[in-house]
């Protein structure tokens, strides 16, 4: 009599061939997009750090977009060199650090210039706000504000408009920082104590006093002018946290940035997250090509 064949064995052999056809060939594809996506979320928070440092927030006219525009670059260009490093060392497969490290050869410009390229195009393309790359400013609209109400002028929200910040705030988390711990804060924006300073000044009270008169207040309105004092406030939602940070420096008259969530949810959406992955596998055909080359 034949030997019974083991029904365990049979299972182990479809699995292996079910591996090597259809599981294997996707891992080089699986590493790279693991570490490029790494690399270029490393990068996107050290161009907030950079741009804290040079006192950049989302708030700053221009250079907020510019420091967005290169902070989405450097993260590119990182996500593109740590795949090219990730899938030379996955073919030779090092079995040392050393032999690793040995793989990471000096950057070439034109793959960091195309990697740089090609992830700000992404990067605009799939709806990403440059500017909510820089660290928010407590003083002004957070990088991370996708959604606000209108506010009932400077007093603290009501229950209905509390229930609507609550959503928001659980979706997209305080838009400054991005936390969704927490109760949450009804926000005025502007603050109120700038709202106040901006109707008090001279120049406010006299363009008021000119608003009585009926023919330049309707030739203002013909302009879609509305009186400098007519200031509209919002809530926005935020944690506890921002708010006292926010109060001292209200208080103070001084502008404090604050590091947000790097992948968050606000702007137009969250595409923008997987630019390092793109960026990454382009890479694929140029290294076997390469690697064709060589042999």
């Amino acid at each position: 009599m034949g030997r019974h064949k083991n029904p365990f064995d049979e299972v182990l052999a479809k699995a292996e061939v079910y591996y090597k056809d259809f599981i294997q060939p996707i891992v080089p594809f699986l590493v790279q997009s693991s570490a490029s996506m790494g690399a270029y979320t490393v990068g996107l928070a050290l161009s907030q750090g950079i741009g804290s440092a040079l006192r950049i927030s989302c708030a700053s006219p221009v250079v907020n977009t510019l420091g967005g525009v290169a902070g989405v670059g450097f993260a590119s260009a990182v996500a593109g060199q740590a795949s090219l490093i990730c899938a030379a060392a996955y073919r030779k497969k090092p079995k040392h650090l050393q032999g690793f490290l040995d793989n990471m050869t000096s950057p070439e410009a034109k793959d960091v210039g195309l990697d740089m390229l090609l992830g700000i195009v992404a990067f605009k393309v799939v709806g990403g706000s440059f500017r909510t790359i820089m660290p928010s400013d407590l003083t002004k609209v957070g990088a991370i504000a996708r959604e606000s109400i209108p506010a009932a002028g400077m007093q603290y929200a009501g229950e209905e408009k509390r229930k609507e910040l609550i959503r928001m705030f659980r979706r997209d988390g305080c838009h400054h920082c991005g936390t969704t711990k927490g109760p949450v804060i009804g926000d005025h924006m502007p603050p109120n104590k700038h709202v106040v300073q901006k109707t008090e000044a001279l120049a406010v009270r006299v363009v008021d006093q000119m608003y009585r008169n009926t023919s330049f207040r309707n030739a203002m309105q013909t302009l879609g002018i509305r009186p400098l004092s007519d200031i509209k406030q919002r809530y926005y939602p935020q944690c506890v946290r921002c708010s006292q940070k926010q109060a001292a420096a209200v208080r103070n008259d001084r502008s404090h940035r604050v590091f947000h969530r790097v992948l968050h949810g606000g702007g137009k959406g969250t595409g923008w997250h997987y630019v390092g992955v793109w960026v990454g596998a382009s890479h694929g055909p140029l290294i076997d090509q390469k690697q064709k080359s060589r042999k």
